[in-house]
């Protein structure tokens, strides 16, 4: 069984750190209807911090007394998040303590109040966060995180995540120019959007509709255990609260609404801390270059696409600590299959030069590439592979 470091999954599923159980939180302020300086939509940049082969994870703009910082936006997090670091440095005040649930475990931590948050010309106020560490989804060469807008700042607001065009529009109605190709109702559930979807065996179950996962389709034990197979690729991931197998597939066909993909790949967890309830989380992945419109004030979200994509695009198959080290090589896939090993270095991609570069670095590299020309050190020596995207995973 593979290992996969804590930096995957806290990379891959932001989202599931988001759902906070708090304690002693009288003293947090009530937010405030947010406050448009002038018209009502605000559209800002927008990043993504590059996770795998796949998808990516949502960044904005946002200032706070002066400073711009970039912050996810997460809308399977049921509250803010802030960076230690950041909360020092602008001396926030502490308000209560509250501790953070995750797949593996809790883990206790503070939670402060945040001065007035800018998203261009969006103020939102009397916002608090938990702080939580976000080093390990952060990039030092391209995309330094300092905080998680979770629903607390984003339930008042329509916003429309662009993956396309790389945008983000937070308004107070939806843009006359979106057409939606499906609309999908949620509702929320412990703070969250989430969505009754069949998606296995004619089986309905309730699945959080998440920008803060990076990937494709999670889906927890409560629904998804009678479907495990043995053939199922296993590996063993780690958060915040401890170790958890988790078996990898591929889901040949996923309908949400009236829309339709294929080869979407899922991750499995045996077992989950506080999440019984839920059936998994839907990804951003899944939404490759397509617009997603939340509508929280009706409880929609609007699908924005020209078609059904035909499918997902493949995967290489090696999976990356923080920096450019190969953490993991998935079992039957174009990097095993070339010979690539564990604690490779990737020095260089596409004729770029890596050595020093992130994990995000090398992943934006090969966003949209369905061919990845690598140079690899191994203790003394080098050596070139070229991959091709594939399926490799086990039907599921």
């Amino acid at each position: 069984m593979k290992t996969i470091s804590r930096s995957f999954l806290l990379r891959a599923l932001i989202g599931l750190i988001g759902l906070l159980l708090l304690a002693g939180c009288s003293r947090l302020p009530h937010p405030k209807i947010p406050e448009f300086q002038a018209g009502n939509v605000s559209t800002v940049p927008m990043q993504l911090l590059y996770t795998g082969d796949l998808g990516g994870l949502p960044a904005v703009p946002v200032v706070m007394a002066g400073r711009k910082t970039w912050w996810l936006v997460d809308t399977g997090s049921s509250h803010n998040l802030v960076s230690p670091q950041l909360a020092r440095a602008l001396r926030l005040s502490p308000a209560a303590s509250s501790e953070v649930s995750t797949i593996a475990g809790k883990q206790l931590t503070g939670y402060y109040r945040l001065p007035t948050l800018q998203i261009g010309a969006v103020e939102l106020e009397n916002q608090s966060a938990a702080a939580v560490a976000l080093d390990l989804v952060s990039a030092r060469d391209g995309l330094v995180i300092d905080g998680v807008l979770g629903m607390p700042a984003l339930n008042r607001l329509i916003v429309s995540l662009d993956f396309g065009r790389h945008t983000a529009i937070f308004s107070q109605y939806v843009p006359n120019y979106q057409q939606p190709h499906s609309v999908i109702p949620f509702r929320l559930v412990g703070g969250v959007p989430v969505a009754s979807l069949t998606i296995l065996s004619g089986r309905t179950g309730e699945f959080i509709l998440d920008t803060g996962n990076a990937g494709g389709l999670v889906m927890f034990p409560a629904y998804a255990r009678r479907d495990y197979r043995q053939s199922l690729a296993f590996i063993e991931i780690e958060d915040l609260g401890g170790r958890v197998p988790t078996g990898l597939a591929l889901l040949h066909t996923l309908n949400l609404g009236s829309w339709h993909t294929r080869q979407v790949p899922v991750s499995l967890p045996m077992r989950t801390q506080g999440f019984q309830s839920l059936a998994g989380s839907v990804g951003n992945a899944i939404f490759t270059g397509q617009t997603l419109t939340f509508d929280f004030p009706s409880q929609h979200l609007l699908l924005s696409a020209n078609s059904d994509a035909n499918a997902l695009p493949g995967q290489f198959g090696f999976l990356l600590a923080a920096n450019n080290v190969i953490e993991v090589v998935l079992p039957n896939s174009p990097a095993a299959r070339m010979g690539i090993q564990v604690g490779d270095h990737i020095v260089e991609v596409n004729g770029q030069n890596t050595r020093d570069a992130s994990s995000h670095r090398i992943w934006q590299i090969l966003d949209g590439q369905l061919r990845a020309e690598l140079k690899l050190a191994r203790v003394d020596s080098f050596y070139g592979v070229s991959l091709d995207r594939s399926y490799f995973l086990p039907s599921f």
